[in-house]
C-alpha cells in the first residue's frame, strides 16, 4: 500500500499521484542517475527552516549541487548572501515561477529533473502542477520537509529534525 498524506482536493482529476519516498537511498540513487541534468529550485522557505532548526540547510543543498553538477534557482536575497559567503558561484537569480515558465515554453536540453526546496506548500504545488500536467517530460523530486502530491518523487513528511538528517549529503550522496 503507498503512502499518501494528502487529501483528495489536493491533487487534480488523473492518475498522476507523487510517489513517496521512505527510503532516503533512494533519493541518493534518483540524484545520480539525473547528475549533470538537473536543476535546484531554492526559496525563501529554506532560510527560515535554518532559522527554525539552527542547521545550515542552504550549505547542505550546495554540497548536493556540487555532487550532481547541478545549479540552484533562486530569488531570495538571504540565500544569495549565504551562496555567495560559501564561494557557491552556479547560481541563477529567476523567481521560480518564471523558471517553470521558461520549462514550459522551452523544452529543456538538458535538464530532466527540477528539485524544489524551501517552498511554501501551496506554492510548490502550483509550480508542481504545472510541470506535472504541461511537461511531463520533466521529472521532479520535492526535497521539503512535507510530502508534495505533484511531484515524480517526494520526501515522507517528517519532523525538521528528521528532515534535516536526511537531506544530509553524507547519507545521501
Amino acid at each position: 500500500m503507498a503512502l499518501e498524506y494528502w487529501l483528495r482536493g489536493d491533487i487534480p482529476p488523473g492518475p498522476l499521484k507523487a510517489i513517496v519516498l521512505t527510503d532516503i537511498k533512494k533519493v541518493a540513487e534518483i540524484l545520480r542517475r539525473n547528475k549533470n541534468s538537473s536543476i535546484i529550485l531554492l526559496s525563501s522557505q529554506i532560510t527560515k527552516l535554518e532559522e527554525i532548526i539552527n542547521e545550515k540547510v542552504v550549505e547542505k543543498f550546495v554540497v548536493i549541487a556540487n555532487a550532481i553538477n547541478s545549479d540552484i534557482i533562486t530569488s531570495d536575497s538571504k540565500t544569495i548572501r549565504i551562496l555567495d559567503s560559501l564561494g557557491f558561484r552556479r547560481y541563477k537569480i529567476i523567481f521560480p515561477l518564471e523558471m517553470i515558465q521558461k520549462l514550459l515554453r522551452n523544452p529543456p536540453k538538458c535538464e530532466s529533473l527540477v528539485i524544489l526546496a524551501g517552498f511554501r506548500y501551496a506554492y510548490g504545488w502550483l509550480l508542481l502542477n504545472s510541470l506535472k500536467h504541461y511537461r511531463s517530460t520533466i521529472r521532479t523530486l520535492s526535497l521539503d520537509p512535507y510530502a508534495q502530491p505533484n511531484a515524480t518523487w517526494t520526501l515522507a513528511s517528517s519532523p525538521l529534525q528528521i528532515w534535516i538528517k536526511n537531506i544530509s549529503p553524507n547519507r545521501n550522496t
